[in-house]
């Protein structure tokens, strides 16, 4: 068994050292020639950069009433452009004030939007998302995992005028729904 290990390795390391002379030289020009070029995919995020006022409801599985929501966020453009930065801060009552932080860019490869974000509540989560025009919606779909463990998400997003937007949002904890959250929101600036 050590004899084949061995063999294995050294085959291995002999064909990395091989490889590894393969890799073709290239002139900075060339090198910059091959630089990606920002995808025009990018401005349609236009439509959320700026300061926005949201409002809403949540029904929670938990409890019998709805809770009012509201907040602020802002967004805007950094790294040349290549990705949207928003920081928000939400509140639900009687929970008070939470401040998040999210990052918007688009992935030429699976043709969708992507999204990190985090917030003052412990949870992190990955989402992606895609633009219908026939609808002017964005569909969007998230994992988050927080204190309360991983959930999925999944909602909608219309801009009703330039400056408007509408939402609806649900949250599940494996099958069971444990949220689910609309409101709009208006730019402000």
């Amino acid at each position: 068994m050590l004899r084949t290990n061995t063999k294995c390795a050294l085959a291995l390391a002999c064909a990395g050292l091989a490889l590894a002379g393969c890799m073709p030289k290239m002139t900075i020009e060339e090198m910059k020639a091959q630089m990606p070029q920002r995808p025009a995919e990018l401005d349609r995020l236009d439509a959320f950069a700026g300061k926005w006022e949201y409002t809403g409801e949540a029904t929670m599985a938990m409890l019998d009433e709805p809770l009012k929501t509201s907040g602020t966020g802002e967004s805007h453009w950094e790294g040349d452009n290549w990705y949207l930065v928003g920081r928000s801060t939400f509140a639900m009552e009687p929970f008070g004030e939470h401040q998040g932080l999210e990052t918007w860019t688009y992935d030429t490869h699976s043709k969708k939007y992507r999204s990190t974000w985090v917030d003052s509540m412990g949870m992190t989560g990955t989402g992606e998302g895609t633009y219908h025009a026939d609808t002017d919606t964005w569909h969007m779909k998230a994992t988050s995992y927080g204190p309360w463990g991983k959930s999925t998400m999944k909602g909608w997003l219309k801009f009703t005028d330039p400056d408007t937007m509408e939402w609806e949002w649900s949250e599940h904890q494996g099958l069971m729904k444990v949220m689910e959250m609309k409101g709009t929101g208006k730019r402000v600036e």
